[in-house]
């Protein structure tokens, strides 16, 4: 299993988990039975592996190939070298379920980062479905909720609640504490569909085309505002224990750079 490049295919009829936009960003063909089975299989070890770790690896014992399980990317043209703070981006969505798969994962390594590493989420949009599951995201981080409800849609997408529309992710927060029509109105303002757009444009220069990507980088300086500079990326990973013990060993390495 490949935690990049899960599963090939297109999305499911409505009412079904998306699956084929987790695998590739533009290759959209109707999901077979063999690839349903791999679903199934990638559900299934995600669940062992929950209930049985692997045993803990130490980053400096871990083992990666640039080129294959992370991809080194280029500076900006006359960027120099960053040295502000290292973060972790998550390029995700919650159409994707190998994300909610991994997010018990995603949880740990977030507990495990050094001091002082901040970690951020960036939703992708590989296909017009996954658009409002983009918007949920951004006006649940505008509204000051995003803490409390990132899991709780995770955990409603694996148990195939209905989250189908923005009106039925509307529905969703509301039932946690949102305001409906606030949660709309920020899901589709002007503000959110730049974000939205801005942060689509940065991750195809980061050449994502999968999710769940763990990127990691420095901001160019010591202010909260300077842009983010991404240096490494995950690329093709076999297991979700993997892709969390990767984030930690590219952390440690963009610390010592």
């Amino acid at each position: 299993m490949k935690a990049s490049r899960f599963v090939r295919g297109a999305l499911l009829a409505c009412g079904l988990l998306l699956i084929a936009a987790c695998s590739s960003a533009h290759n959209e063909a109707p999901v077979s039975a063999s690839a349903a089975a791999t679903a199934t299989a990638a559900s299934s070890e995600a669940n062992t592996a929950r209930s049985a770790p692997p045993a803990k690896t130490s980053v400096a014992q871990a083992h990666f190939t640039d080129g294959n399980q992370y991809v080194t990317l280029k500076l900006p043209a006359g960027q120099a070298a960053p040295r502000g703070p290292v973060e972790v981006v998550e390029v995700f969505s919650y159409g994707c379920p190998h994300c909610a798969e991994f997010a018990p994962y995603m949880d740990k390594l977030r507990a495990e980062l050094p001091k002082g590493v901040e970690v951020r989420y960036m939703p992708a949009v590989f296909s017009p479905a996954w658009m409002p599951y983009a918007q949920a995201f951004y006006a649940a981080r505008e509204l000051g909720v995003l803490k409390q409800t990132h899991d709780a849609v995770f955990r409603a997408m694996l148990e195939h609640y209905p989250l189908n529309s923005l009106s039925d992710l509307a529905d969703f927060y509301a039932r946690h504490g949102v305001n409906r029509d606030k949660f709309i109105a920020a899901a589709t303002s002007a503000e959110t569909t730049k974000q939205m757009a801005d942060d689509q444009h940065t991750e195809m220069g980061w050449g994502i085309d999968a999710t769940p990507t763990l990127v990691v980088g420095r901001r160019a300086g010591d202010d909260k505002d300077a842009p983010f500079i991404a240096l490494m990326r995950s690329a093709n990973i076999d297991s979700y224990a993997q892709l969390q013990q990767l984030g930690l060993w590219m952390v440690d390495h963009v610390e010592k750079r």
